[in-house]
């Protein structure tokens, strides 16, 4: 089958309530070359019937609700994209962050990825901080050959996948480039999952930093 230039992947459950609008900004891109691949990782509401009826061309794959990151490593899996992006189903991507992104590798084609500032906002999408930089999932453009080097995001923690990546794709020495651009609008709000379950985040991070200690020392 033919190689897209990016496949933006996205996994969600029960996330109708916002689905519509994160679509809406993959849309809004106005890149052609895209493979848009939808994870339902179990819903009972109408997401994937939302993304089914979306203007935008989508692969919806279903699963049993094994989590986000069985559900990353099944969309990765499928995907056939030169470059691997991310979007949760409740967040937004500006105008031409795909385009500002793809211009950083054309000029430094050594790049394995390319990251950008985030932004949190209310639930109407009003912004409530300044840009930070972020290496957030959302918020990256990762080559698919970089991205199947670092492995498989874990599914032994519920959160701080994208930390326990991130610190292996350190240790393997890939080369990020930061922008200075908006990527990605981050909605905040009462149901978000690191916000739902602060005990079990901050015990999953522990971990990460734990096993990345270990490996520094090895």
């Amino acid at each position: 089958m033919r190689e897209p230039l990016v496949s933006v992947i996205m996994c969600l459950r029960d996330g109708e309530r916002y689905l519509r609008e994160a679509l809406d900004s993959i849309a809004d891109q106005r890149l052609e070359d895209l493979q848009v691949i939808v994870v339902d990782d179990g819903s009972k509401d109408a997401s994937a019937q939302i993304a089914t009826d979306h203007a935008l061309p989508t692969e919806i794959l279903s699963q049993r609700p094994l989590g986000v990151s069985v559900a990353l490593n099944y969309g990765i899996g499928v995907a056939r994209g030169r470059y691997l992006a991310f979007l949760d189903c409740d967040d937004v991507w500006p105008q031409g962050r795909l385009d500002a992104m793809l211009a950083a590798f054309e000029n430094d084609a050594t790049l394995d990825a390319v990251v950008g500032q985030t932004v949190n906002t209310d639930e109407r999408l009003n912004q409530i901080n300044s840009p930070q930089p972020a290496r957030l999932l959302g918020a990256m453009l990762v080559k698919r050959s970089a991205a199947l080097t670092v492995g498989e995001f874990r599914t032994d923690i519920t959160h701080a996948t994208i930390v326990d990546w991130n610190s292996r794709a350190a240790d393997l020495g890939l080369r990020f480039h930061a922008l200075d651009d908006i990527v990605l609008l981050r909605r905040i709000h009462g149901d978000n999952l690191g916000i739902r379950d602060r005990g079990r985040a901050r015990l999953d991070l522990l971990r990460v930093v734990r096993d990345h200690l270990s490996r520094t020392r090895q």
